[in-house]
């Protein structure tokens, strides 16, 4: 029986390492084995909101109405049990800036420019290690990772490159690789609504939308927790 393993990849929070910047950086996955399962409810939702007269082309949290949003987290909350959410959250100013920035010299002028690649690729692999630790992996004869359109050019290079080294070096099944606009995908905004409910908790002290739907996030773990340095402070 085919059993294929989908990852939802969404990112929150900026790649500005300075004062002006987010607090914080997270990568959010949401797995499953049944992407169809439920999602007509969301479907239901968009037309229904037409109907009222909310023009509502996808689902998107840090824009929609929050009246959407109540709706969303309700259907979110009666999911089956059939999706896991996972989500490594970076404090940026507790990242040494060697992980993402780089220097260089051209035509005897020093270039320095933050590309986050070390950043980026350390917290990918973090977040694939808690995602792969599930029970039921066992079986799965596929992966399919579909992330949101949003990653830049640059960000997309260096998340192919992290996904594929780390599913060939620990895996034998093969796996495809996408990048999808999230408004293209119902299951990428449901990774959008996760993230953002776990980027608000710890940007701005929120916890009723992570409280709403905390029961279906399995791991959020905060890379740089045990560090005591802080490279600027915050505005």
């Amino acid at each position: 029986m085919d059993k294929t393993l989908f990852l939802f990849i969404d990112e929150s929070g900026n790649f500005d390492f300075s004062p002006e910047g987010t607090k914080y950086f997270v990568l959010t996955c949401l797995s499953t084995f049944q992407p169809v399962t439920d999602r007509e409810l969301l479907l239901k939702l968009k037309y229904d909101l037409l109907t009222d007269g909310i023009d509502q082309e996808f689902f998107h949290a840090t824009e929609d109405k929050q009246i959407v949003r109540d709706k969303i987290f309700e259907i979110i909350r009666n999911l089956k049990d059939d999706i896991e959410v996972h989500a490594v959250i970076a404090q940026k100013n507790k990242a040494n800036p060697v992980l993402y920035r780089e220097e260089y010299y051209k035509n005897g002028r020093k270039i320095v420019r933050n590309t986050g690649a070390e950043f980026y690729q350390r917290i990918c692999r973090t977040l694939l290690q808690y995602v792969f630790r599930r029970s039921n992996f066992l079986g799965t004869n596929k992966i399919v990772v579909v992330l949101g359109a949003v990653f830049t050019r640059d960000k997309q290079s260096i998340i192919l490159k992290t996904l594929k080294e780390y599913l060939k070096e620990n895996f034998s099944i093969p796996f495809e690789i996408y990048f999808h606009a999230s408004k293209a995908d119902l299951n990428c905004q449901l990774a959008d609504y996760f993230g953002w409910s776990i980027y608000i908790k710890w940007e701005r002290g929120e916890e009723r939308p992570y409280n709403l739907v905390k029961d279906k996030i399995k791991s959020s773990f905060e890379i740089f927790r045990t560090g005591t340095k802080t490279y600027y402070e915050y505005k």
